[in-house]
């Protein structure tokens, strides 16, 4: 064979190989079996010295061998590789496996929240049949601009200790981490333990976002919850989308044993439970850090917490299915 006739019968294999190893951390989105194509990359140059071609395509195929060697042989990081690949691939695809739910919670939570804050708009006094008296008076004092002002110099208190910060951090993971566990577990109980957790959280939630309006601290609330509210709250939401999933097993379990429907289910919702707390700890750092300090403006706040949402919300409802077809 002339070697005009062995590159035009080679060239697009080359080329597909070349393009795979540009970039090893994109190799998933190349449908190329790259041990394969190495190989037969080493039988093509072994051709070319055998019969020998020009050193300029000998030189071009040991320049592609070198560099699929460095992509295949590269060590990868046994930490954060799986980790990004959980994050960035694994997570959405089981949202998506589990979409309804994500959907029917997101309703129920969101919509019973818009009720319970225009009840509470219209008849300010209902706060009071969510929370007792004591809790809705250290709820205005906590959110009272006022409280904010040193009453010595006039000016606005200084940040808190970064110590205290990290105690705060770790308050924040636990009590968030405990009302997401509660709203999954409550699947145990048919999924009527969910249900409640659920609309109990929205309807808090509600009231007290109508509450602080009627009063007219609106600025230090909304400015506080709104960047880490939307890792903190999807996550409690997911959470039980995925006690749904539970509860449903149990409910209809087909042609499965109970005991193996709850396996099942079990394997459905690892992930989501996984990515939900990943999430709860991102809302505990920001809650600590971020949202709770006096120096920055409130207009980055709202910026950064808008960006926050529509990530939160293009992250959980994928566009692409190539994440869904990846666990599938």
């Amino acid at each position: 064979m002339k070697q005009h006739d062995f590159i035009q019968s080679r060239q697009k294999q080359w080329s597909d190989f070349a393009e795979a190893i540009k970039d090893p951390n994109k190799l998933h989105e190349y449908d190329i079996d790259l041990p394969h194509a190495f190989r037969q990359l080493t039988h093509d140059l072994a051709v070319a010295k055998s019969r020998l071609y020009s050193p300029a395509l000998i030189s071009r195929l040991n320049d592609l061998l070198l560099q699929g060697q460095q992509c295949l042989y590269k060590p990868s990081n046994r930490i954060w590789a799986p980790f990004w690949q959980f994050v960035k691939y694994d997570f959405p695809a089981q949202l998506l496996l589990i979409r309804r739910y994500v959907i029917w919670a997101h309703i129920l939570f969101y919509g019973l929240a818009i009720i319970t804050f225009s009840v509470t708009m219209i008849e300010p006094e209902f706060v009071r049949n969510v929370m007792p008296n004591s809790q809705v008076t250290q709820l205005e004092q906590m959110y009272d601009p006022a409280s904010r002002i040193d009453e010595t110099t006039g000016n606005y208190r200084n940040e808190r200790d970064s110590d205290s910060d990290f105690l705060m951090f770790g308050f924040y993971i636990k009590n968030n981490i405990s009302i997401a566990f509660q709203c999954f577990v409550g699947g145990f109980l048919l999924g009527f333990g969910t249900l409640y957790y659920l609309l109990f959280n929205a309807i808090f939630f509600g009231a007290v976002s109508a509450h602080i309006v009627n009063v007219g601290f609106s600025s230090t609330f909304f400015s506080f919850v709104i960047t880490h509210g939307s890792f903190e709250l999807t996550a409690i939401v997911l959470s039980a989308a995925a006690g749904g999933v539970v509860g449903m097993h149990i409910i209809r379990p087909g042609q499965l044993s109970r005991t193996a429907a709850l396996k099942q289910a079990g394997k459905i919702t690892f992930p989501i439970i996984f990515g939900a707390f990943l999430m709860l700890v991102v809302a505990a750092f920001i809650e600590a850090f971020w949202s709770s300090s006096t120096l920055l403006p409130n207009a980055v706040k709202y910026a950064v917490g808008s960006a926050c949402w529509l990530w939160i919300l293009l992250y959980i409802f994928p566009r692409n299915p190539r994440s869904g077809e990846k666990s599938s």
